[in-house]
């Protein structure tokens, strides 16, 4: 405990060389300390900590995103009926469930937009608006960017977005209401115009009379504001009533939105699409559909989208790792050369170099290659010269070669062509799981 993610890299990474090393040393390190994983591609010990660089927010791994989210949608699933209860005198307005759905909402907004603490505690009632453009519906959320001086900004929002829009705007009615009255009240109190607590009391209520995330109206009446570190106390308790141990904070949310960003880019889609509940897969023409976007959050994508390839090549050129595909063979045979400075190759080839997944391979073309042939017929990326193929894939390719198998019946029946087909892309699965040192069964 109390360790600074370098020192925590440094330590781990000393672990992984009695491992990698254990035949050249008698007190080397008999197991993979990793077996499921690698240092490298772990995502709460990104590679930028070996390089003294760390970022300063740590990313919540994900299955705690997982957990939160699934309890989250649970608050919200059922905040209708609590506030139902709350409006009708059956719930007191400080009960912690109906509390929860605030922070819940606030949680959720915040991982499916990717806003700052102040922009998420800024949106105001009739926040959301919708537009159709080609055919694709856009869901942008409004509010107030404060940090790079950007001003009024828009977010994409999918539409379980406009939900909690709607649940928040009903929760936060009845503050709403009540900071009317006191702004009504307040002003109409003439012998206190000049005191400067009270300008500041009415001035703060005029700022938040119209915002939905608000807290509970204090004795001496004061507005129902929440700071920033309000806020984040809020979330510490709203992942402790999930049962999370993570001390969670509000910008961890927007990193783990570029994470995931990065990730769909890199072509796990359909993670995302489940994520954050997205009606279409193509992110980036959405981000582009609208001039009104906070320019900052981008420069988190490509921060992240950069490790990323860092990791992902750091890990094909770590020795004890097997690659297949076209690509992989040239990597593993450039493994066998000696750099001068290993890091700055590694560096530098992320730099430039683009890469892709389909969900089987990684493509390395560096223009159209196949033209996303690769996606539909998978044997192909085996032995394209663009295509590596890691640990990653092998459940992939374990399934491709069974799949094979069953085909074969199936092939006696529909001629010599069909028989044909099966036997070359099984052979090919075949070599990869070879390639990766997987014991197989050569079924023929």
């Amino acid at each position: 405990m109390g360790l600074s993610p370098a020192v925590v890299y440094r330590n781990c990474t000393l672990i992984g060389n009695l491992y990698r090393l254990r035949g050249e040393h008698p007190d080397g390190l008999m197991f993979d300390p990793w077996p499921e994983d690698s240092l490298r591609s772990g995502p709460t010990i990104p590679s930028q900590y070996a390089r003294g660089d760390a970022a300063k927010t740590p990313l919540i791994p994900p299955e705690i995103v997982r957990t939160l989210f699934a309890f989250a949608e649970n608050v919200i699933e059922g905040a209708d009926v609590l506030i139902d209860e709350r409006n009708a005198g059956r719930r007191n307005a400080h009960d912690p469930e109906v509390l929860r759905i605030r922070n819940a909402s606030f949680f959720v907004l915040g991982l499916l937009t990717g806003k700052r603490c102040d922009e998420i505690a800024g949106i105001e009632v009739n926040a959301a608006r919708t537009e159709v453009k080609d055919g694709i519906t856009y869901h942008w959320l409004r509010s107030v960017e404060h940090k790079t001086k950007k001003g009024p900004v828009e977010y994409l929002v999918p539409s379980m977005g406009l939900r909690v829009l709607s649940i928040m705007e009903r929760w936060s009615e009845p503050l709403r209401v009540w900071l009317s009255e006191q702004v009504a009240e307040w002003e109409a109190e003439d012998d206190a115009r000049k005191d400067p607590k009270h300008l500041e009391k009415l001035a703060s209520a005029r700022v938040n009379i119209n915002r939905l995330f608000l807290g509970m109206p204090r004795r001496n009446g004061h507005s129902v504001a929440i700071s920033a570190s309000g806020l984040n106390r809020l979330l510490k308790k709203f992942a402790h009533a999930a049962g999370v141990k993570w001390p969670l904070a509000s910008h961890q949310l927007r990193r783990s939105y570029a994470w995931t960003f990065v990730r769909h880019r890199l072509g796990n889609m359909l993670f995302l699409k489940e994520q954050f509940k997205h009606s279409s897969l193509e992110m980036t023409q959405l981000y582009a559909a609208n001039p009104n976007q906070d320019p900052a959050l981008y420069d988190e994508f490509l921060s992240e989208l950069r490790n990323l390839k860092v990791e992902v090549i750091q890990h094909w050129l770590s020795d004890d790792i097997k690659l297949s595909g076209g690509a992989g063979r040239k990597i593993v045979a450039m493994r066998a050369n000696t750099y001068a400075n290993r890091k700055e190759l590694i560096e530098d080839t992320a730099e430039t170099m683009h890469i892709r997944s389909n969900g089987h391979a990684w493509c390395l073309a560096q223009d159209d290659g196949c033209g996303g042939a690769g996606l539909y017929e998978r044997t192909r990326c085996a032995n394209c010269s663009n295509g590596c193929i890691d640990d990653s894939h092998a459940p992939i390719w374990k399934e491709i070669y069974a799949h094979q198998l069953e085909l074969v019946q199936d092939a006696q029946d529909l001629g010599p062509g069909a028989k044909q087909r099966v036997e070359r892309d099984r052979k090919i699965a075949l070599q990869v799981l070879i390639d990766l040192g997987l014991e197989v069964e050569d079924q023929k």
